[in-house]
């Protein structure tokens, strides 16, 4: 992805069409044997990525800012419901190892940004009802 200019920060974002794909994001915190069962089950998490690579949109692991060790995962994924997100990720060695001490699920709504092309409303009088949670 190409950074910004200072000519295109500035320029308004354009209206766009709001995708209507379910997304879900999952956030995993490692547990303590984080490092050791990452290199143990790096083989089968890989293959099970690749095997479901059309289902995600984006995952990779988390580091803090400023630290090169691993601290977690995210995982985008398409799906229908949060029962469908689960069972794409849940064949994931990562998952089912007991990497992960925590793992949050949460449904997004992309919004605004590079990868939405722009912005999904056109002034806050149209979404007014979605900040409300409608």
């Amino acid at each position: 992805m190409q950074e910004p200019t200072a000519a295109t920060l500035s320029d308004a974002p354009p209206c766009v069409a709001r995708d209507e794909t379910r997304l879900f994001l999952f956030v995993c915190k490692d547990s303590p044997i984080g490092p050791d069962c990452r290199v143990e089950h790096l083989e089968g998490h890989l293959a099970h990525v690749e095997a479901n690579w059309r289902r995600y949109v984006v995952a990779g692991p988390m580091r803090r800012p400023g630290e090169t060790a691993f601290c977690g995962s995210c995982f985008l994924v398409r799906a229908k419901d949060a029962d469908e997100a689960w069972s794409v990720v849940h064949g994931d060695p990562y998952i089912t190892s007991g990497l992960y001490a925590n793992i949050e699920l949460t449904e997004i709504t992309p919004s605004i940004g590079l990868w939405v092309g722009g912005k999904i409303w056109a002034d806050a009088a149209a979404i007014a009802h979605r900040a409300k949670g409608g």
